[in-house]
């Protein structure tokens, strides 16, 4: 229980804070434990982070599968847009969402070559149902699998620019900004699209 506990403690304050901003005295104080009883449970705070990002990315990417398995009878324009909103509604995430979100916008300097990998087998579990999926808003002989790619980064390059934005704008510039973008991917989609074809 301690170590649940601890880990508790740290995503609480690693989400408000960032890695830089958390002492492992601070989390103890949190927990009403002594510094050195976490050394017990976790060598460094590097370990501790390090645990906490794979839960979070486990947990964003248990929703996402969810998600879409739950969407599957649904039509794929439907089912790119629950998609697209997955990514950009980031209100109400849980402690772990939001410590990932973080932590993808400020990553610790002395970490970022391992977040590097970490991110990139976060996105692989994305980019798999996510080029199915444009396959499928495409039907058959829609467009290749090149097509496809660049439209995918369009989509993570847009989603990522969202998450910048909640951090900067109010909540109602922020929505119009989320639709604006919605409406430039149906656009792209279309415009992938060989001509007279929809």
């Amino acid at each position: 229980m301690t170590a649940k506990s601890i880990k508790q403690a740290a995503l609480a304050l690693f989400a408000e804070s960032g890695y830089e901003g958390v002492s492992l005295s601070e989390i103890a104080k949190s927990v009403g434990i002594k510094t050195p009883s976490i050394y017990a449970h976790f060598e460094s705070k590097e370990q501790l982070f390090l645990e906490l990002l794979e839960d979070a990315v486990h947990e964003e990417s248990d929703k996402f599968v969810q998600l879409l398995a739950g969407m599957a009878d649904q039509p794929p324009r439907e089912r790119f847009y629950a998609a697209f909103r997955f990514l950009t509604d980031l209100d109400g995430l849980s402690k772990g969402q939001s410590f990932l979100k973080r932590t993808m916008l400020m990553p610790p300097r002395n970490l970022e070559d391992r977040l590097r990998t970490a991110f990139i087998a976060y996105e692989h579990v994305f980019t798999v149902p996510m080029l199915r999926l444009l396959h499928e808003c495409a039907g058959p002989g829609g467009f290749g699998d090149e097509q496809a790619e660049r439209l995918l980064a369009l989509f993570y390059a847009l989603a990522d620019g969202l998450l910048v934005e909640h951090k900067l704008y109010d909540i109602e510039l922020y929505r119009r900004r989320q639709s604006l973008v919605w409406s430039c991917l149906q656009d792209a989609l279309r415009l992938a699209l060989p001509d007279g074809k929809e």
